[in-house]
């Protein structure tokens, strides 16, 4: 909920270190839960291609000022053999020791994005995916400089 404090727990990433979801050193911290199956249907594999292209993206954008995470549902071995083929260029859980905590946060609907800011409450929520890269692009910038600048005003 927009203004309360940001889920706050540690995970393993697959680069072997422990993350936690708290921002740090002043950074604010995007949050990006996501999922993916072998079976997902094209149009759905297509709108999982421009979310992450996007959160990439962003993550280039913002990353000396903010902390990107994701969080994949999957199993480890379901998210490495699908980051080979649609890597994300910024840390993600592994292991699956937070799968409860995602899916209470996350009430089963992904992609879902929280967006924290550097004192850690929330400035905005989104779920569901836009679809296209730019519009996703447009959309997130001004939340992520609304979690920089610790206003929630502007990040509509």
């Amino acid at each position: 909920m927009k203004g309360s404090l940001g889920p706050e727990f540690t995970v393993m990433t697959n680069r072997g270190d422990s993350m936690s979801t708290k921002p740090n050193q002043g950074k604010a911290m995007i949050l990006y839960f996501w999922a993916t199956t072998k079976f997902a249907p094209p149009e759905f594999a297509r709108s999982d291609a421009e979310d992450m292209a996007a959160l990439n993206a962003l993550y280039h954008k913002f990353s000396n000022r903010a902390d990107f995470i994701g969080l994949p549902f999957n199993d480890s071995v379901t998210v490495k053999e699908y980051l080979k083929e649609h890597p994300l260029d910024f840390p993600q859980a592994m292991g699956g020791a937070t799968a409860d905590k995602e899916l209470y946060i996350t009430q089963y609907t992904t992609p879902l994005v929280i967006f924290i800011n550097s004192k850690g409450r929330v400035v905005n929520i989104r779920s569901g995916s836009l679809r296209k890269r730019d519009l996703i692009i447009k959309k997130y910038t001004p939340i992520v400089q609304a979690c920089l600048s610790g206003s929630a005003e502007d990040a509509k």
